[in-house]
């Protein structure tokens, strides 16, 4: 069995921002867990992007934080975001997994977003709705893959375009102390710390996410 160790060094390479200035925070867990094995989605017909690991792997569910305004651990919001670039053929989002867990404190909750590319390799403007999930796994307890369903909202993606899955919290209310960790694997993800505007970067942490589209 192969043991892969996630390390979080805070290397700021490629980096391309127009605003953002921030360093996103790494939130570190105790614990070892096996990876989850990719699975196809028997209710969508195609997968658009995936990182997620082997299920034989064992590794420290290290990942940043995703986090709102108001949340006890940074006392500053922090967003992250994946790329994903379809082909040659659009389809309409249907869903997307993530290994997002609860840090233990603020409220339990975090919402996953469909963005534009800014041009610039961030992300640009939101596209349709969030979608919200509730009551998540505890931070570094499991691999499990929550699903977040946008297949109602009809949102159609462009062939050969790049998108970006945006994690976030809510910005403002009783819900704006999420704190939330976004578990990783290893290369290449946005960033928006404090609201200073998004940036993007070459870490040695990569959002896990597996993209499915009709």
């Amino acid at each position: 069995m192969v043991r892969k160790t996630l390390l979080c060094v805070f290397v700021l390479t490629l980096a391309t921002s127009v605003f953002a200035a921030h360093v996103p925070a790494v939130a570190h867990a105790s614990r070892i867990i096996k990876g989850h094995q990719h699975q196809a989605d028997p209710d969508s017909t195609h997968l658009l992007f995936s990182n997620v690991g082997p299920s034989g792997n064992e590794y420290q569910a290290n990942g940043y934080f995703v986090a709102g305004p108001t949340n006890p651990v940074l006392g500053e919001s922090q967003f992250m975001a994946v790329p994903f670039t379809l082909g040659a053929t659009g389809y309409n989002l249907d869903k997307v997994k993530v290994p997002m867990q609860w840090y233990g404190e603020g409220h339990n909750t975090a919402q996953l977003c469909l963005y534009s590319d800014s041009g610039s390799n961030y992300p640009g403007s939101q596209i349709g709705n969030c979608v919200s999930h509730s009551n998540l796994p505890d931070f570094g307890t499991t691999n499990t893959l929550t699903s977040y369903n946008f297949s109602s909202q009809s949102l159609a993606l462009s062939p050969n375009t790049q998108y970006w899955i945006v994690g976030q919290t809510p910005s403002t209310g009783s819900k704006a102390d999420a704190t939330m960790v976004w578990c990783s694997e290893s290369i290449f993800e946005g960033y928006n710390v404090a609201n200073a505007g998004w940036g993007s970067f070459q870490p040695n942490l990569e959002s896990v996410a597996a993209i499915y589209g009709n």
